[in-house]
């Protein structure tokens, strides 16, 4: 905007210029006649000042231009940084809603909520993102079930949702060496992750003194953890049995997780129960000695009254006796005095 007004200004002052110049020319010739040195020193002045705007009009164009271009350096600069910061903004937000990081908080919700239904007790039975503390040591646990004996199973979630929504699509697609060699290294890359996972989970957890000394993975979902746990290694052996004996990490679906809560609650309660009944026996256990007790202190003072007992016959027998002697002294003592 300001180019244009610039040339617009520099074309309205030369027209001016050179409105003035046939003005002149046309009063000089109504008038006088120039000479011919008078006219080449007329084309000189005209010539400079011409060159005089145009100078000035390039100077402002030139300062104009450099303006403009610091402007859009600077403009540039900014909305650059601008981009950035929005792209990664945008980057974090797809990261929350899709892939793993949106797979992976899914999954601690699935295994929360199935925590929750389970009829395990929060705190007491189970616990979620606690530092659990015993004999002075301290283990950390995403999710774990606390045995009463104070030892924990951890319990870890973990879904490649990405990869297998992949997988699946590429199931839907006809058969081709390429589609077939893309699915087979997807789920290679599965396979891996669970075992890194698996690894991953035995250095956290499995050399605690406060760990059961084993170790659960959960996965989501019911039909990648029955892929997982069908799928025959190059060796012809069960992959998650291998995994399993060398981390001492089992995977569990959503069924089997649930079932094995149940087993684990019936346990529980089935432990708590004799824990209940042990408790009574300790109680039945005093009360028969408080029984006892009260049985040989009753047959002492029963003792003790019968040597009472005894004690006062004795002494009222002794009491007849001397009575008897004092009435057969009485006797005496009457008949002495009838005598004299």
């Amino acid at each position: 905007m300001n180019d244009v007004l610039l040339w617009i200004i520099g074309l309205l002052i030369l027209l001016n210029i050179i409105l003035t110049i046939f003005k002149s020319k046309k009063n000089n010739s109504d008038s006088d006649v120039y000479s011919k040195e008078d006219h080449v020193k007329y084309n000189d002045d005209i010539k400079k000042k011409i060159d005089d705007e145009v100078e000035k009009l390039r100077n402002n164009f030139t300062n104009s231009l450099s303006t403009v271009t610091t402007n859009v350096g600077v403009n540039k600069g900014i909305i650059e940084s601008k981009s950035t910061e929005i792209l990664t903004a945008h980057q974090k937000l797809v990261d929350n809603l899709t892939g793993s990081k949106r797979s992976g908080i899914a999954g601690e919700l699935l295994l929360e909520n199935l925590f929750k239904n389970s009829g395990l007790v929060y705190d007491k039975q189970w616990v979620k993102n606690q530092s659990i503390e015993k004999d002075g040591t301290t283990l950390s646990v995403e999710f774990a079930i606390k045995h009463p004996s104070g030892l924990v199973m951890p319990v870890d979630s973990h879904w490649t949702k990405t990869l297998y929504e992949d997988l699946l699509k590429l199931r839907d697609q006809p058969t081709s060496p390429e589609i077939d060699k893309k699915k087979e290294d997807l789920f290679k890359a599965i396979i891996k992750s669970y075992k890194d996972k698996s690894i991953e989970v035995n250095k956290k957890y499995i050399d605690s003194p406060i760990s059961s000394g084993f170790a659960c993975v959960y996965i989501p979902s019911e039909s990648l953890y029955l892929e997982i746990t069908t799928h025959i290694n190059s060796e012809k052996e069960l992959w998650i049995s291998k995994v399993q004996s060398s981390t001492k990490v089992t995977f569990m679906g959503p069924s089997t997780f649930s079932a094995y809560c149940s087993a684990i609650l019936l346990g529980f309660n089935s432990i708590e129960v004799d824990q209940k009944a042990k408790n009574f026996l300790k109680h039945v256990e005093s009360l028969n000695s408080l029984i006892e007790k009260l049985r040989t202190d009753t047959e002492t003072h029963e003792n003790n009254m019968k040597r009472v007992y005894n004690s006062a016959q004795s002494v009222s027998t002794s009491a007849e006796k001397i009575k008897i002697k004092m009435e057969r002294v009485e006797e005496e003592l009457n008949s002495i005095e009838k005598k004299n």
